[in-house]
């Protein structure tokens, strides 16, 4: 079987007859990693193995062998209403869900789902999520951009800063604390970028949880953004904290340099 670049409607094919191999399997088996060797208009040369715990065990700072056309996971997990108000593994009428995403050696993706007892369905677009972005720099292809602006960051740190570790009571932080903190985060801001967070990221460790130098270096900007941003709380609660922290002056000084970062800064008001 010779090697060839594999098309959509090929690669669609594939990953249905990767679902179809879970679905052999049946629930609850776990976990499985797939590559494709080789591929022509008769068939492909597909090898399959099992994954022992989070796909990213696996495949955090994998680099696939030239010769592979295409990797891919079948992983499953739970699935609940987005209004459930807490982890789909805790909701009530959680469903089982397989998820399927093949990503080939230039970058193209095809991924689709099956709730339990229901049929597969293919899903547009590339899709997004640390396996996705894995998936690919395993295959030596770039991820999305950074959906987040490197300003999104420092403004997250900034806003924990003024947060703190400790209760403060009804103490809150003045602008005149607050300011020599801003400046500092203003330049960090206008100098830095997402690439040269992750280029220092990828020579010290401890900077961020569960992410090693190596692994920094093995990923883009773009999966290194979104890690980042995936271990921090929620801008918008961030902000929340923020404005109780602080007085009135501090957090009117504040929100003018988050409109100049062009992000957010009106606090949302409850219900």
């Amino acid at each position: 079987m010779i090697g060839l670049m594999i098309d959509t409607e090929h690669q669609e094919g594939l990953a249905r007859l990767l679902d179809s191999r879970a679905e052999e399997r049946g629930w609850n088996e776990g976990h499985f990693l797939v590559n494709i060797v080789a591929a022509d208009l008769d068939g492909a040369d597909v090898g399959f193995k099992d994954i022992e715990g989070h796909p990213l065990n696996t495949l955090l700072g994998f680099t696939a062998p030239t010769e592979w056309l295409a990797l891919g996971v079948c992983a499953e997990g739970w699935a609940a209403s987005l209004d459930a108000g807490c982890r789909p593994s805790r909701a009530k009428g959680r469903m089982r869900v397989r998820n399927t995403t093949l990503v080939t050696r230039d970058g193209e993706v095809a991924s689709g789902m099956r709730l339990a007892g229901e049929d597969f369905e293919l899903m547009p677009g590339d899709g997004y999520g640390t396996i996705l972005d894995s998936l690919k720099r395993a295959m030596c292809v770039p991820t999305a951009p950074p959906e987040v602006p490197f300003e999104g960051w420092v403004a997250r740190m900034l806003l924990m800063l003024i947060i703190g570790d400790q209760p403060r009571g009804h103490r809150r932080v003045p602008w005149t604390q607050l300011r020599p903190s801003l400046e500092r985060y203003k330049e960090l801001a206008d100098e830095g970028s997402w690439e040269t967070l992750r280029g220092v990221a990828g020579k010290r460790a401890g900077m961020f949880a569960d992410l090693t130098p190596e692994d920094a270096g093995w990923m883009d900007e773009g999966m290194f953004s979104r890690w980042v941003i995936g271990g921090m709380p929620s801008y918008d609660h961030l902000l929340e904290e923020a404005r109780k922290a602080s007085t009135p002056e501090a957090f009117t000084q504040l929100r003018r340099q988050l409109k100049a970062w062009g992000l957010p800064a009106r606090v949302r008001k409850a219900a």
